[in-house]
């Protein structure tokens, strides 16, 4: 029994239970540890680092320039990128220096331009500088200008690859590829252009470059004139009206000037400058326009004239005016011609400013049913107003702005016709004399023809108002917010709304009894900008109210309308 005890309990002793490696002879040793790989810290180390190598510093440490030497950089970019560039020194001049510093420590590196010839970093581009900038001068050689901005066309994925390159090995704060370039260009152009400043806004002329093609294309810029022009005939448009009938393009109605009338403000004042500056076109920008038919008189209206590309930007103003007025002939007459730019083109049209107006008109009898027509009252309902959101028009207030419903005026005619009385009885038709006051003795026909005789209603006249009425009504229109809707003869290109405009001031009418009988009158008055003049006068079918001819129940008929003042600048 004894024996397989012990043979059992030597199984177990030999279980393995309590082994160690443990060893008293080799407490003194360190086990090394063993470091962990970079991949297993997941940490996003330079590439150097990874493969055992030292990372490369970037410039304007001597390792860096080292390296921008050995990856074949130019004597420009080294120098635009080396980060050693002195005061008054080129990037050129710079570049050479970093390179001859850097091959004394590194002979081998002497010849690495010739085993490298592209650059990696503008790729050659700033060897072609010097044709770059005989192309820009020779190009500006016929335009006068004193402003001048250079601009590049780069491939994008060019402009990327340099800004990644640069961000990774050049000096902080080292200008790119196109700052770079333009610079350069700028530096050689310094050197021929006397009087041109290079600038990187509002530049009379633009001259961009097109990397790929080595090719330059100018962008001349307009060259604006200021000034104000009085229209002393009637029957010439403010700006150019293309043929009604070709719409521009020519024909034998408008004997293929492809323009409605043969000449107007823009061209009379915009043709004479062309020849002067050398221009090819030019664009007319006006505070607000006069009526074909109506003269602009006073100071005259303000405008700039837009030359476009031309080739001479100077000039005495004072022969310029002469010279417009002298071929004008008396139909419109310059004035305070001077420079201006395209700010001020934003301000003449967006100016709200007041005019005074001459108008004279003529006093016709109007019968009930007219008077009934511009009366009626004008439907203010807002319907749909922010459903189109324009831009205001100049003087527009958009709360005084309402679009009216669709409405036609309708008026009922009660007169009798012969065909309905014809079919009336004989005492039907005497019943009707009666009514009115008519003699009921008589044939059917003569009792029909005595109804048709008869004043219909609505058609007996007002008596046309006296002197005294007549300047008393005009007078009290001073003050008076007139409620406008857009005339039938500019709503073809007019939104319909219903506009506010008010008669700041009336002066004292001049009234006229003419050999005929009929009474003209001859009023001045001054209005908020953007009020039709003529439809205060005659109403418009009542689509202005209150009008004159609604104040004095008699149609007015005008005659002429002048424009006497701008009160502006």
């Amino acid at each position: 029994m004894p024996e397989e005890n012990d043979e059992e309990w030597m199984k177990y002793a030999s279980a393995g239970f309590g082994q160690t490696n443990y060893s008293l002879w080799e407490e003194g040793v360190e086990e090394e540890k063993s470091e962990p790989e970079v991949e297993q810290l997941g940490l996003d180390l330079p590439e150097q680092l990874a493969t055992h190598m030292e990372e490369i510093p970037r410039a304007p440490n001597p390792a860096g320039l080292k390296h921008l030497v050995r990856i074949g950089c130019c004597d420009f970019c080294l120098g635009r990128l080396g980060g050693k560039k002195r005061y008054e020194q080129t990037i050129e001049e710079s570049g050479v220096e970093i390179r001859q510093s850097v091959v004394e420590a590194n002979s081998h590196l002497a010849n690495i331009r010739e085993e490298i010839p592209l650059c990696p970093f503008c790729e050659n581009l700033f060897e072609e500088t010097e044709l770059l900038a005989d192309i820009i001068y020779d190009s500006i050689e016929p335009y006068e200008i004193k402003r001048l901005q250079i601009g590049t066309r780069f491939p994008k994925d060019q402009i990327e690859a340099e800004d990644t390159e640069r961000k990774r090995y050049a000096a902080t704060g080292s200008d790119g590829l196109k700052t770079g370039l333009v610079a350069e260009i700028a530096r050689n152009l310094n050197q021929r252009l006397e009087g041109v400043k290079l600038v990187n806004e509002k530049p009379h002329v633009l001259a961009l470059i097109d990397v790929l093609t080595l090719t330059v294309e100018l962008d001349v810029r307009a060259h604006y004139i200021y000034g104000r022009y009085r229209k002393l005939e009637r029957g010439i448009p403010q700006t150019r009206w293309p043929c009604r009938a070709c719409k521009g393009r020519g024909c034998e109605k408008c004997n293929n000037t492809g323009l409605q009338y043969e000449s107007s403000v823009q061209d009379l004042i915009g043709n004479p400058i062309l020849e002067v500056l050398d221009a090819p076109e030019h664009s007319f920008h006006g505070m607000g326009r006069e009526d074909i038919d109506v003269r602009c008189m006073g100071r005259g209206r303000p405008f700039v004239i837009e030359l476009k590309e031309p080739k001479l930007r100077s000039c005495d103003y004072q022969q310029l005016e002469n010279l417009i007025n002298e071929k004008a002939a008396g139909a419109i007459e310059v004035s305070d011609l001077r420079n201006s730019n395209r700010s001020e083109v934003v301000r003449i049209k967006d100016t709200p400013a007041e005019k005074s107006y001459t108008i004279r008109f003529k006093l016709q009898p109007m019968n009930e049913s007219e008077y009934n027509v511009i009366t009626a009252p004008l439907d203010l309902t807002k319907q749909d107003k922010n459903s189109h959101k324009r831009r205001p028009r100049r003087g527009d207030k958009r709360k005084d702005n309402t679009t009216p419903l669709p409405t036609e005026i309708i008026t009922e005619d009660s007169g009798y016709n012969e065909e309905d009385l014809s079919k009336l009885k004989k005492a039907e038709l005497e019943a009707i004399c009666v009514e009115n006051n008519l003699k009921k003795a008589g044939k059917k026909s003569e009792l029909i023809e005595r109804i048709l005789a008869m004043p219909t209603p609505g058609s007996i006249c007002f008596d046309l108002p006296n002197s005294e009425t007549i300047k008393t009504t005009i007078m009290s229109l001073e003050g008076t917010k007139l409620a406008q809707r857009t005339p039938d003869r500019v709503a073809h290109r007019r939104a319909d709304l219903i506009r506010r405009r008010e008669v700041i001031t009336v002066h004292e009418p001049l009234i006229e009894i003419m050999e005929d009988g009929s009474t003209e009158v001859e009023i001045t008055l001054r209005c908020e900008s953007g009020t039709y003049v003529k439809e205060t006068i005659h109403g418009d079918n009542g689509r202005t109210q209150p009008s004159v001819a609604s104040l004095l129940k008699a149609k007015c008929e005008v005659m002429w309308l002048d424009v006497g003042d701008i009160h502006a600048d």
